[in-house]
């Protein structure tokens, strides 16, 4: 007896949320489809190369075959995005907008589930946790960008009835993270601690975080292909732990735990920068039935021991 072969695309399936997304697809025996300018490192998946700017040559075929869409790839980061607003609009927004109609023109329409980001659309809130109906006020084209795709979701919801999930995620960490990233302070932290090498820290330390491994953020993930919302339930979920940490505190957890001194040195702050974001999870928790398993203390082990085990030699 043949089974059917259930395909998921995952658009940015390549980066460290995307690979460890697929591990977990394979291992729930769906497909991964990864759509992606970089191969992936992922065995078992089906690859089509490509990037943002491509989206719109996205063939029919590829859509109809798969059961839902996963959307992670982002072409900015919340700095470079300030840089170059308009790149960032045309990159992210204009291409997410014809991943949609790409969408709504098919028969049988995948579940589109969009990962945005769960401090930057916010903004500087003065409110913690932050639930997902506060104001939204981002300070970054980042977060304007983001929160316009998801507006879009919502229109294309009302005029098409596309069905849509977003997920607003902490500051995602573990293993497989780069520590020579531009980004994620958990892993480019600790591996600057393993090669003895200095922390810069922007600012002066106190901006608070709520910091998720990726185990837990791919268990929601997955969670949002069972949701059935009816009428009037919610579609946009924050992903955290719902409690906050300094980047002070965190590098003295993770001086802790490498059992070594970190040399840390200041900058100046970012505009960029939110100073404050901890997200209430009570809502996915009651609708999705997720909640984190991993403590900080554990997921910060793991991830010090994986650079450990590779030497850090992980990029």
């Amino acid at each position: 007896m043949s089974s059917v072969i259930r395909k998921i695309l995952v658009v940015g399936g390549s980066g460290f949320i995307g690979s460890h997304l697929c591990r977990r697809l394979l291992a729930e025996n769906y497909l991964p489809v990864v759509f992606d300018r970089v191969s992936p490192s992922v065995e078992g998946v089906e690859y089509h190369r490509g990037d943002m700017s491509t989206l719109a040559d996205l063939w029919p075929s590829l859509l109809e075959d798969v059961v839902a869409v996963y959307h992670l790839a982002w072409t900015t980061k919340p700095q470079s995005a300030n840089n170059d607003p308009l790149f960032d609009l045309q990159s992210n927004v204009v291409a997410g907008i014809h991943l949609l109609d790409g969408l709504v023109r098919l028969c049988h329409r995948p579940r589109l589930i969009f990962v945005s980001t769960g401090g930057a659309v916010y903004g500087q809130t003065g409110n913690s946790p932050v639930p997902e109906d506060f104001p939204t006020n981002p300070i970054s084209a980042y977060g304007i960008s983001k929160l316009t795709l998801e507006h879009y979701l919502q229109l294309y919801q009302r005029l098409h009835d596309l069905d849509y999930l977003v997920f607003r995620p902490g500051n995602p960490y573990g293993e497989g993270q780069d520590p020579a990233g531009a980004q994620g302070a958990v892993a480019v932290f600790l591996g600057k601690i393993f090669r003895g090498e200095p922390v810069t820290i922007w600012g002066d330390g106190e901006v608070v975080r709520d910091y998720l491994h990726i185990e837990d953020l791919v268990s929601a993930l997955m969670a949002g292909l069972a949701y059935l919302p009816s009428p009037g339930d919610p579609r946009v979920f924050n992903i955290g732990s719902g409690q906050g940490l300094s980047l002070n505190s965190l590098v003295k957890m993770l001086e802790q735990i490498a059992g070594r001194s970190a040399q840390v040195t200041y900058t100046p702050g970012r505009k960029a920068d939110v100073p404050h974001i901890v997200l209430d999870i009570s809502r996915i928790h009651k609708y999705l039935g997720w909640t984190p398993q991993l403590t900080l203390e554990q997921g910060l082990k793991r991830t010090w021991d994986w650079i450990v085990s590779a030497g850090g030699d992980v990029r």
